[in-house]
């Protein structure tokens, strides 16, 4: 398609020749709701013709813009507000401004002049305009060459870039030596499939094009720069093909042969063909057709001759020979009759009384034997081993083929006792061939207690396009996986049949099969009680019956709802209703009201939910109007409804209450404590807050209007200062928030804890290197247990408090079934001096449970790292070798895994060092073992490298028991109790792993926080 195109655009360019010149860009890009400016320069004065814009979106028709003349300006009615057009004399310049461009904008925009406003002599040829925020996407680069010999002194060639977005793209050509080629003409992009692809055509002396000098085309886009490189191929020289075969016709009683010699993708056209029998020359004109094709690797050219045999000379095996000559190389090719034929015997179907034709119970059935031979056959029947008698039809001939039939006639009750039916053929040229059918395994003799098909699956659905166009009460029966077509349906209502036997047609697929049938429910069996199911019946006894469908007829019913709605302005209703067919009716009042939308489900058990939102302004939703929803059922003949209103829909909507007392900074004060009160939902708008002080009712608070939150969410917040003495004295604050339609709020209260429990403080270091001679270190404050969970926490370097900068607090949390709260705090520093090396660091907690300051100190921080070997124990599980290695430091370790000494395995997996409480590392490395890779004997090696030591420890498969024990001491395998010793070890070094395991995710946790 895309040569067919970039053809079109070269014979246009060279076909297109106008007096007057309009030049206008190829492409332009523009973001959504920018304004657009298009510029044509054109040959002729501004003053002399009508010049005016026409644009073409994708797919559509020309659609005018509009005209201008020196002062007069016209455009289209629906356009005069979007675009406008202006000209500059001096430079003999059309321009077109666009305001708020958008992609529906997107168009080829053209320039064009005329001796009147209504018509144009002379067009641009065209803007792509692109109206598009997508990300830009790269064209794919092609070049292109002329497929045919061209005349004169210039070549012409071309670079095609594809499938690129947005439209804008450039060309630009130059020689070997980096000159730019002047004669370079880029046609506008095109789109195609929301991308765009576009050529451009350059012309090169012919002489340069010969000796083989390179063209470079730089394809220039807003997504990257492509190179398209093009120079003249080699001379190649490709042999043909050779393939030869006959073809067999009938004139006028006698008999011929077409032998047929092919020669296929040769490159250049010079081949000569002879024709021989028995490698003698025949005197026969051969008949010769020739192509070219053009693909990926060139142009080719085949050929094929053709020569018209008697038919005795052909059945008598002579060997027929076509030889031929192509450029340097002799090729020949061979055929015969028994040649082609030895190892093809005669072609067999045979076809049995089908299942539907035993059960219709006629008198006799009737099996046909049809073979396809190269001569006439000796047909034979074969019933469980002896030879029976048939009848056989004359021979039709095709071609080279012959076919007959013959057939079996016998009676049904003979028939149904037969077990193999063989049908045998014979030739000269190939072994006898013959088809045999199995009766015992076709489902048609079940009835003899021979084994059946394999089960099919059976499925019962309601029928979904007769349900959207009104005919409700179809069922479907989708059989799937049939081994045979044998068979018939019926549909069952309560396990009893209502349905005729729906015979299925045999199918000329092969392998597993599928059907669909169809059923429509009298209304004597629409009760809400009857369930539906689809018995499928294969031969005389076996069945398969599928679920049911549950009481697709039973009782109608409906559910209203008060959906959220992000539109302040406007309440939606959801109305969902479910039956056999139901239909939804809106009403306010006595009044029909119309539904923003609707939806029809249909389930799994028949039954169909139709779901439908009402949008209500909400001025009306505040008047109290009661909205009812009516769900009908015309099948079931019956109707529910439900109302909702204002006050209704109140008693759904359910609000937290969040209260937060003073800061403990505050405490230190006797002046007023502030308290603040958050109220969280979906839907605050109509919701009030009240703030109590010892049982009383304050009037003080300050209440922020409600803000919404883009998670749907609304929150409410109200402050109120509460006396210090109060607080002191143990007095209870709460905060209520209310619907003002209920009678019940949503309360909590707050006051002075009397049973302050402190806090622990203790320091842990961050790094999990322990590299000697770092120069950075993070500190972690780990405060835990305390309550209530006003804190206050600062850090201090030798008795010295720290800038807030200097350090992180997290937020206060509390753990699930806990009365008590924690926080951390994080402190990055860094070794600028020897005196750094030695100071003492301390993390300070004030809390309203204890007087003094809780205090926790780590000196000195960057004290040197002692290195520690690891301990490594190899463990033996279920089809996996497991190596642990624990208490080593620094952190860096390596495990590999060998077989037999020498080969290195990959099949393992091993994880990340974890830290341990101590400050020391643990791993593990575990080796995937299928049984199958076990080979007895075998030796398994686990190897550590650390910066301490490099150990390894082996293991190999014992010859009597399954599971061993590795001594890494002795680095022998040494049998063990398997429910004692193994599993004992192996669960104590587990427990260990997790248990440090645990320790670094929570260690990461409150790094995080």
């Amino acid at each position: 398609m895309l040569s067919v195109a970039l053809l079109l655009l070269l014979l246009a360019a060279g076909s297109c020749v106008n007096s007057e010149q309009l030049n206008q860009p190829a492409s332009l890009t523009v973001q959504p709701g920018q304004p657009l400016t298009i510029t044509c320069q054109v040959s002729y004065s501004v003053s002399s013709y009508w010049t005016g814009w026409i644009r073409q979106p994708a797919g559509k028709g020309l659609e005018w813009i509009g005209y201008i003349y020196t002062g007069a300006t016209y455009y289209k009615e629906s356009l005069k507000n979007k675009f406008s057009i202006s000209l500059e004399a001096s430079s003999n310049t059309a321009t077109l401004t666009g305001q708020n461009m958008q992609p529906e904008d997107s168009a080829v925009y053209y320039c064009g002049a005329g001796a009147g406003g209504t018509y144009f002599d002379y067009w641009g040829k065209g803007t792509v305009v692109t109206v598009s925020s997508a990300t830009p996407k790269a064209p794919t680069v092609f070049p292109l060459e002329q497929c045919g010999p061209e005349t004169g002194d210039t070549v012409t060639l071309g670079c095609l870039a594809t499938d690129f977005t947005p439209a804008s793209l450039g060309f630009r050509c130059t020689n070997a030596e980096g000159v730019a080629l002047p004669d370079v003409l880029q046609y506008p992009a095109v789109e195609k499939n929301r991308a765009y692809f576009g050529v451009s055509r350059v012309r090169v002396q012919r002489d340069y094009w010969d000796a083989r000098k390179v063209v470079n085309c730089v394809v220039e886009h807003s997504a990257g720069q492509k190179q398209c490189r093009l120079q003249k191929k080699v001379q190649r020289v490709v042999h043909p093909t050779v393939t030869m075969s006959p073809d067999w016709r009938w004139v006028s009683g006698a008999a011929e042969v077409s032998l047929v010699c092919t020669y296929s993708g040769y490159y250049p056209d010079d081949l000569e063909v002879q024709w021989q029998i028995d490698s003698r020359a025949v005197d026969i004109v051969p008949v010769q057709k020739k192509f070219q094709a053009v693909e990926k690797e060139g142009k080719t050219f085949s050929l094929s001759s053709q020569i018209e045999l008697d038919r005795k000379n052909w059945t008598n095996g002579s060997n027929v020979t076509c030889k031929s000559k192509h450029h340097d190389a002799e090729l020949s090719k061979s055929i015969s009759i028994c040649a082609i034929y030895p190892s093809s015997p005669p072609c067999i179907h045979l076809e049995t009384p089908s299942f539907k034709t035993v059960m219709m119970a006629k008198p006799e059935v009737t099996a046909t034997c049809v073979v396809e031979t190269v001569y006439d056959a000796k047909v034979t029947w074969h019933v469980d081993g002896e030879e029976i008698s048939a009848t056989r039809t004359v021979p039709n001939r095709t071609g080279s083929k012959t076919y007959f039939s013959s057939n079996l006639t016998v009676s049904t009750d003979k028939w149904m006792t037969y077990s193999r039916v063989t049908c045998r053929a014979e030739h000269p040229c190939s072994p006898p061939a013959e088809k045999t059918v199995d009766i015992s395994n076709n489902p048609c003799v079940c009835f003899k207690g021979l084994t059946a098909d394999r089960a099919p699956s059976v499925l019962i659905r309601r029928s979904l396009p007769h349900l959207l166009h009104g005919d409700d009460a179809v069922l479907e029966c989708d059989v799937r996986q049939l081994s045979s077509s044998d068979l018939y349906v019926t549909f069952q209502a309560n396990g009893s049949d209502i349905s005729e036997k729906q015979f299925v047609d045999p199918s000329k697929a092969t392998g597993l099969t599928s059907t669909t049938l169809q059923f429509s429910v009298p209304k004597t069996h629409q009760g809400k009680d009857n369930t539906f199911t689809c018995k499928v019946n294969q031969g005389f006894v076996n069945s398969s019956v599928s679920d049911s469908t549950g009481r697709i007829f039973g009782d109608l019913s409906m559910e209203l709802l008060l959906v959220p709605s992000k539109d302040s302005g406007q309440q939606k209703l959801l109305c969902i209703g479910w039956g056999f067919s139901p239909q939804i009716k809106w009403l306010s009042g006595s009044q029909d009201r119309s539904a923003s939308t609707k939806d029809i489900l249909l389930g799994e058990d028949g039954r169909v939910a139709v779901i439908s939102h009402l949008n209500v302004p909400q001025n009306e939703w505040t008047k109290a109007v009661v909205f009812t929803c009516e769900v009908s059922d015309k099948v079931l003949n019956k109707t529910v409804r439900d109302e909702m209103g204002f006050c209704s829909a109140a008693s759904s909507r359910k609000a937290g209450v969040f209260i937060q007392g003073p800061a403990l900074q505050e405490l230190q004060t006797d002046e007023q404590l502030a308290f603040t009160c958050l109220l969280v939902g979906q839907n605050l708008e109509d919701f009030s807050i009240t703030w109590k002080v010892g049982g009383n009712k304050s009037q003080r608070a300050l209440t922020e209007p409600r803000l919404s939150h883009d998670n749907g969410t609304e929150t409410i917040r109200s402050f109120l200062n509460v006396s210090a003495k109060a607080w002191l004295t143990y007095t209870q604050v709460s905060c209520e928030g209310k619907h003002l339609c209920s009678t019940q709020g949503y309360e909590t209260h707050i006051s002075r804890s009397r049973d302050p429990k402190p806090p622990f403080v203790k320091i842990t270091r961050l790094n999990d290197t322990d590299l000697p001679g770092s120069n950075m270190e993070t500190l972690i404050c780990l405060v835990t247990g305390f309550s209530p969970s006003g804190i206050l926490v600062f850090w201090e370097k030798d008795g010295l408090r720290l800038p807030v900068s200097q350090y992180t607090i997290s937020p206060v949390w509390k753990y699930t079934d806990s009365n008590t709260f924690s926080l951390n705090s994080r402190l990055n520093i860094s070794r600028r001096s020897e005196r750094d090396q030695e100071a003492a660091y301390s993390c300070v907690v004030k809390h309203e449970s204890y007087e003094e300051l809780f205090k926790s100190t780590v000196q000195p921080v960057f004290a040197p790292v002692t290195p520690s070997p690891p301990s490594v124990t190899l463990l033996h599980g279920p089809g996996e070798l497991v190596c642990l290695a624990n208490g080593f430091r620094p952190a860096p370790v390596n495990i590999s895994w060998f077989l037999d000494e020498t080969t290195e395995l990959w099949s393992y997996n091993t994880s990340e060092p974890h830290r341990g409480p101590q400050g020391d590392f643990s791993v593990q490395s575990r080796l995937r073992l299928p049984p199958v890779d076990w080979p007895l004997g075998a030796v398994y090696t686990c190897r550590v490298t650390h910066v301490t030591l490099t150990l390894a420890l082996n293991f190999t498969k014992p010859k009597l028991l399954d599971h061993v024990y590795v001594d890494q001491n002795q680095h022998d395998v040494v049998i063990q109790d398997v429910e004692e010793e193994d599993w004992y070890m192996a669960f104590t070094f587990l427990l260990l792993f997790f248990i440090s395991l645990l320790y670094g995710v929570t260690v990461t946790l409150i790094k995080t926080k």
